[in-house]
């Protein structure tokens, strides 16, 4: 581990969890399996695939990136949720901490992450992913907490969250960063998010990630995190996962007291994708956005050969999460069938989850309204939705009025007014179909 104004790293470690109108802090031993499996919102867990002793995330067909300090040779595999991509060639980024590593071309990724942009890669929450180590003993300065060791390392993923604060340049070698920032959550105006992260070593090569008109893309690969630290200016060193710095000695260069009246947090650092994407295409050919997903392609996502294998589990009709939800339905309406949980569409805002059906009123008449997400036509899902209402259950008919508004170049909104009102039958009912074509 090399000492500097901040260190390589490694796994995410958790300090708070937020409920209704105040934050829960968990200040006592850590759960070491939270968060060990994906959130369910679809926010990159995805993406990741192991590589060496860190992690990969696929963006072309025949590419995945991670950080260049982690290493690898030529012939290392990628697994890729159970799958193994080999790699025949490395590409090291010329003035960042970025690699892109080339797979055997005879089996290429069906789909990949798609790439954030400048414009939508700050100022907004981010999930984070890693593989380091489990949080460790307490920080405590004056009898005051200040964060924790690092633990032992474990090597499994983890995710966390936190939001992307800035833009840092760092040296020549090492390009634009984005950072985060570990809140205190002793602090009232700002305790810091719920599953809030820092990182540590073994984090490295991780992918942050963030929601960018509507589908969560790949921002930056994890870098560095600040420190070391010391109590005494005379004591050991050790790197560790702080919320307040003050009336400890920080490594910048140099060793450093930091003190002030105002809470001071450390940071973490991942190398920013929006920065080299020209280097990206020239390496990849590939563009960043996102990519033609089918049902075969998405099922990559989230299952293992084996279970895809299994068709009455992981196929279009199969409910491998045991929520209810198809898992055509799941591939249809932007779920994720690992995670068990009926998340309905928010109207208007929604970009996820089960139609959601409301009444609105035109002309004086109520009609039954249906809202929900779909796939664009063009994104290659080789799906259908079909709107039906009907008043007796048996004759179903399409006879409402569509409104649709365009989300990303995946995703739409669709929201279906019922043409017929419900002053005029006793009793109205609406559905969804969703067809896959042969």
């Amino acid at each position: 581990m090399k000492s500097r104004a901040w260190s390589r790293f490694a796994a995410v470690l958790y300090f708070a969890a937020c409920g209704t109108g105040q934050a829960v802090i968990f200040l006592g031993p850590q759960d070491h399996t939270r968060n060990t499996t994906t959130p369910g919102d679809n926010s990159g867990w995805q993406y990741e695939g192991k590589f060496t002793w860190s992690l990969g995330v696929p963006i072309a067909p025949y590419f995945f990136i991670t950080a260049k300090h982690v290493g690898g040779n030529v012939g290392d595999v990628l697994d890729f949720h159970g799958d193994s991509y080999t790699t025949i060639a490395a590409h090291p980024s010329p003035n960042t901490d970025l690699q892109i590593w080339e797979v055997d071309h005879s089996k290429p990724f069906p789909t990949y992450a798609p790439l954030a942009t400048a414009s939508g890669d700050t100022g907004t929450t981010a999930t984070i992913i890693g593989r380091g180590t489990r949080r460790g003993d307490e920080v405590i300065v004056n009898d005051v907490l200040k964060g924790w060791k690092w633990g032992s390392s474990d090597q499994v993923q983890r995710w966390g969250r936190n939001e992307v604060e800035g833009v840092i340049n760092g040296s020549p070698i090492e390009g634009q960063l984005l950072y985060c920032n570990m809140d205190n959550p002793g602090l009232m105006d700002n305790p810091g998010l719920p599953e809030e992260c820092h990182l540590s070593t073994g984090d490295s090569g991780g992918g942050l990630f963030v929601l960018e008109n509507g589908l969560w893309r790949l921002a930056g690969i994890n870098y560095a995190v600040q420190g070391p630290y010391k109590t005494t200016e005379a004591g050991a060193d050790f790197p560790a996962a702080i919320f307040d710095q003050r009336e400890l000695y920080v490594y910048n260069g140099q060793w450093t007291f930091v003190s002030g009246p105002a809470n001071v947090p450390s940071r973490f650092f991942c190398t920013r994708i929006s920065a080299s994407q020209s280097w990206i295409a020239s390496v990849t050919g590939a563009s960043g956005a996102p990519s033609s997903e089918n049902y075969a392609a998405w099922q990559k996502l989230y299952f293992s050969p084996a279970e895809i294998a299994t068709s009455a589990t992981s196929g279009p009709s199969g409910d491998f999460d045991h929520d209810g939800i198809n898992n055509l339905l799941e591939f249809a309406l932007n779920l994720d069938p690992t995670f068990n949980g009926r998340t309905v569409t928010v109207p208007a805002t929604g970009l996820q989850g089960l139609p959601v059906k409301g009444m609105e009123t035109l002309s004086g008449s109520d009609h039954l309204t249906i809202e929900f997400v779909r796939r664009k036509s063009d994104s290659g899902s080789e799906l259908s939705y079909i709107v039906e209402f009907t008043s007796d259950m048996v004759t179903w008919q399409a006879v409402g009025v569509a409104t649709i508004t365009s989300i990303n170049s995946r995703w739409e909104r669709v929201k279906v007014v019922d043409s017929v009102s419900n002053d005029d039958t006793e009793a109205r009912f609406v559905r969804v179909r969703v067809v896959q074509s042969e």
